[in-house]
């Protein structure tokens, strides 16, 4: 998204958990294993088009093939939306490994996906309502969802639109055999902060977030107690996954209580970097940023490009003759 685009809307992506019936839970695990069984029926079909014609099939041919699919009983009792969105990702894994005439991709060639692969159910944003607690799933009927409050300034959209700024809507089983939704809303721009400072400088160091504001240190943002006792028991339960034998049922729980805990760890160090980079995008007007990840880069841009701050990347050691080189370039409002 352009920094124009933030002037007038923003995107925000929104997750919560979803507490289905049985009888929910079984057609949501019917529903995806069905969409294995297209997606690996589709690729199957693919590279017997390839290997007849020599071109991969295209996007009509592949929902020509889903519609096949889909009328062949018994089916699952899927979404249209889910079904058809399988075979758009296919023709999107296949354009990106052909995107170099007489090359492949560095991603290479889709492959099957195997038990534990399954893609996640799409949903479209006509199909989803928001009441309460309870959200009204297309096939499924009414489910409890707990996961904090919906963004807010939603933009009302179109009117066929259930649910105001609700672009889309994908569930999912996480690593906890627990049912998940995501949505992507449409939202207005956030009120102006006025910065407190002109200019602030992000450095991180291994798990160590440093802001500094005219070179003297002002937040350190270290792991809090609760995340490296949490980082412990995550060593301990992989040394004692290790130990286990391969294909026993104890080993599927430890397994189990491995993903667990490394989902916990995951969402302690985020919270961690969204302080951070929440705090010096308030303070400060201008944004030097040194060693950070991918992660907390990715969250400092758009914070930045919604607050209207410039950010500026620094890579490399610095050159001679100048004070902070950028071999990015300025992100942000800024550019």
């Amino acid at each position: 998204m352009s920094a124009n685009a933030s002037v007038t809307r923003r995107y925000v992506g929104w997750r919560g958990r979803l507490y289905p019936s049985p009888a929910q839970d079984s057609a949501l695990l019917r529903c995806r294993n069905g969409l294995r069984e297209l997606s690996n029926t589709l690729l199957a079909k693919s590279h017997l088009h390839y290997g007849r014609t020599g071109r991969r099939p295209t996007m009509a041919e592949l929902r020509a093939l889903t519609r096949d699919w889909r009328d062949r009983a018994p089916r699952p009792a899927c979404p249209a939306s889910a079904i058809y969105r399988v075979a758009a990702d296919l023709d999107v894994a296949f354009r990106n490994s052909f995107r170099k005439a007489g090359g492949r991709g560095k991603g290479g060639l889709p492959r099957i996906k195997t038990i534990g692969r399954e893609p996640g159910i799409y949903l479209s944003n006509q199909g989803i309502r928001f009441e309460g607690n309870r959200v009204w799933l297309p096939k499924y009927g009414w489910m409890r969802w707990k996961g904090g409050n919906l963004p807010r300034g939603r933009l009302s959209g179109r009117p066929g639109r259930k649910t105001r700024g609700l672009l889309s809507g994908r569930v999912w089983l996480d690593a906890g055999h627990r049912w998940m939704l995501s949505c992507l809303f449409e939202c207005a721009p956030l009120t102006p902060v006025e910065p407190e400072t002109d200019k602030a400088s992000v450095r991180q160091k291994a798990d160590e977030i440093t802001v500094s504001v005219d070179g003297e240190p002002v937040h350190v943002f270290r792991e809090s107690k609760t995340l490296r006792n949490a980082r412990r028991r995550l060593a301990r339960l992989e040394r004692r996954l290790a130990r286990c034998e391969f294909a026993s049922e104890g080993r599927k729980r430890t397994l189990a209580l491995v993903r667990n805990q490394a989902r916990k760890v995951r969402n302690r160090q985020g919270d961690l970097q969204h302080k951070a980079t929440t705090g010096v995008v308030h303070e400060a007007r201008e944004i030097e940023v040194e060693g950070a990840s991918s992660k907390l880069l990715r969250q400092l841009e758009y914070k930045a490009e919604w607050h209207g701050r410039r950010l500026r990347v620094r890579r490399g050691p610095p050159k001679p003759g100048t004070a902070f080189p950028d071999a990015r370039g300025d992100r942000g409002a800024g550019r």
